[in-house]
């Protein structure tokens, strides 16, 4: 346990996920209160129990970020809780890979709906409390498709590309607030996700498919998590930080 992030209020959303519950972990043992959401309550108090039973602080507000309705409710049940919103944390995915010809429209406006909407919706909810209250940290999950694509997961990466664009443009138009935005973008993290991306990988190049022989771990991503959360990155905003152990090959 550290004080890095002592008492501030953390939402993390995706917390059922393996990179967020890493996060969770992370958050409640610098000190503060993780507000663990998902769709799936059943994990979150699994995790919520983990927590605390390590010594943390975690509390489980379900909630469906491809509703606007279900992500404004989340917000206010931990505003009229707490009083306000410290962090955001968004980590969100959608495992579906193929094919770009064989991918319908379905599956695009799943992936788009889930991953960049829902993180439009869960920052529109907290971005006025941060704003209200004079500071605030977000930090968006995206991936390194969406700087160097994947050819079987185009639609997650185009997610990613959008998630960058528009983090580095609310970083820009929130700065006067006091509320920082930045981006982790993973490289292969050890998890079913990549197991599933690496039994869709034969249509990818060569090259692509060797830089995901040495996979990082949820630690490393929760790690870099921690620190955009906490001011020890008080003067870092609209950055996005590969954690890919170098495996981008783009600049």
């Amino acid at each position: 346990m550290n004080e890095l992030l002592k008492d501030r209020i953390v939402w993390i959303v995706g917390a059922s996920g393996a990179i967020g519950a890493e996060i969770a972990r992370h958050v409640a043992g610098a000190g503060a209160i993780a507000i663990v959401s998902a769709r799936s309550e059943g994990r979150l108090r699994e995790l919520a129990s983990e927590i605390k039973t390590a010594g943390g602080r975690a509390e489980v507000v379900p909630c469906n970020i491809r509703s606007r309705h279900s992500v404004d409710a989340a917000a206010k049940q931990i505003i009229d809780a707490h009083g306000r919103i410290d962090g955001l944390v968004n980590s969100t995915s959608v495992s579906d890979f193929g094919p770009f010809l064989e991918i319908d429209d379905a599956v695009w406006l799943e992936v788009l709906d889930t991953k960049l909407m829902g993180y439009v919706r869960t920052m529109r909810a907290a971005l006025p409390a941060m704003s209200a209250q004079g500071g605030g940290a977000i930090v968006n999950i995206s991936g390194r498709g969406g700087r160097q694509p994947t050819a079987t997961h185009i639609p997650g990466g185009c997610a990613s590309a959008a998630i960058n664009l528009m983090d580095k443009g609310l970083a820009d138009a929130f700065a006067p607030h006091g509320v920082r935005v930045n981006t982790i973008s993973p490289g292969p993290i050890e998890s079913d996700r990549l197991r599933e991306l690496m039994q869709s990988a034969g249509a990818m190049s060569d090259r692509s498919v060797q830089s995901y022989a040495k996979p990082g771990t949820p630690q490393d991503v929760a790690q870099a998590a921690l620190w955009l959360l906490s001011d020890l990155s008080r003067h870092v905003t609209g950055v996005i930080l590969p954690v890919d152990g170098g495996a981008t090959f783009t600049v």
